[in-house]
């Protein structure tokens, strides 16, 4: 049971925490073989009760997200299905949409996206990120091609033909965000904010807070933004290896949550020579590679515990029952989490652990 504060006591109440799982093939590029695992493991996902199956938009990192989602989308029934994150920068607005309606259709009203600025699919082709006006200009592009198949994007004319036979003129489009004008952008435009910001509960009350004034800015209701909190997620029987599984992944949020900034990100003030010397040295080749650069470099400047406290749900099940209780108590209630094991043997053996074991307690 988990317990939510309210008027400085603790009441006991059945608190609903949403799950979302993001998925990764195992390996870089998901074989005719492995189709099958992969499509138990999105079954498995959404049989424990995840309301969102997402998968990453990557070339570098390997494998085609729209083939990735394809499958998702045939394996799942009830789940929503999309890319999380896409960018605005690999994927033209026409492209988007017409994947956005194809996949919406193919699930019979179950696409999503969440777009973001753009890391290493981004810049290890040579761009530079999105600003915030580009992504806003990108949103109301795809939106108006659903909607009425024509649009305008950074003064270029947009036209489809398909747009009438659409099953859903408006296909939910979240923001991901990090720092405090992402998440005002969120607030402002987002049919959700995905937030990044971290996991410590002063963090998600202000995270909140600023999602909230962005739609209130724009005249909207908070209520009209659907928030989750994403996670770097290992679970693992011994809690030591769960932290070292996670820490390639935690190495690269910490560089991107960062790379524009710390001021308002709430960094210890002990703590920012060092982050910003990490985030000046990140090795982009190395993103997210467990035995990289980057987790070494984090693990000698002495802020992989920082790292993991403020951005991973990590350890065994106990670890993640109980820190999952505080996340709830601060007020995220809508998370997602990730791949829990690397290749897709050890996945579908965490995944079962972790929908029997955690989820049951709480959706």
């Amino acid at each position: 049971m988990v317990r939510k504060k309210i008027a400085g006591a603790f009441e006991e109440s059945l608190v609903k925490v949403s799950f979302a799982i993001n998925l990764a093939p195992g390996e870089p590029l998901l074989g005719h073989e492995d189709t099958a695992r992969f499509s138990d493991l999105v079954k498995m996902a959404e049989d424990y009760g995840a309301e969102a199956v997402g998968t990453y938009d990557s070339a570098f990192v390997g494998g085609d997200a729209f083939v990735r989602a394809t499958i998702i989308a045939l394996a799942s029934s009830r789940a929503r299905v999309g890319l999380r994150p896409t960018n605005p920068l690999t994927r033209e607005p026409q492209v988007m949409a017409s994947f956005l309606a194809s996949l919406d259709s193919l699930t019979g009203g179950r696409a999503f996206i969440d777009i973001a600025s753009g890391d290493s699919a981004v810049l290890n082709m040579g761009y530079k990120i999105a600003s915030r006006a580009r992504i806003e200009d990108f949103v109301a592009c795809v939106r108006s091609l659903l909607a009425t198949g024509e649009a305008t994007y950074r003064g270029r004319k947009q036209r489809v033909r398909w747009s009438s036979t659409a099953v859903r003129d408006r296909i939910p489009i979240s923001i991901c965000a990090e720092g405090p004008k992402m998440l005002n952008l969120g607030g402002r435009i987002g049919d959700g904010v995905i937030a990044g910001t971290g996991l410590l509960p002063e963090i998600i009350r202000d995270t909140i807070a600023r999602i909230h004034a962005g739609a209130e800015e724009a005249g909207r209701r908070p209520t009209d933004v659907d928030i989750w909190f994403t996670t770097r997620t290992s679970l693992h029987e011994d809690r030591v290896k769960a932290l070292d599984n996670v820490k390639a992944s935690v190495s690269s949020i910490l560089n991107h949550s960062m790379r524009q900034g710390l001021d308002d990100k709430h960094v210890p003030n002990d703590l920012r020579a060092k982050i910003q010397q990490y985030v000046d040295g990140y090795v982009l080749y190395d993103h997210v590679l467990h035995e990289g650069h980057n987790p070494r470099r984090m693990d000698e400047l002495g802020l992989t515990d920082y790292a993991i406290s403020r951005f991973a749900l990590a350890g065994n099940v106990s670890d993640w029952i109980a820190r999952i209780e505080e996340l709830v108590r601060a007020g995220a209630t809508k998370l997602w989490v990730g791949p829990v094991g690397g290749r897709l043997d050890s996945q579908l053996h965490y995944m079962r652990i972790l929908g029997e074991q955690i989820m049951s307690r709480f959706v």
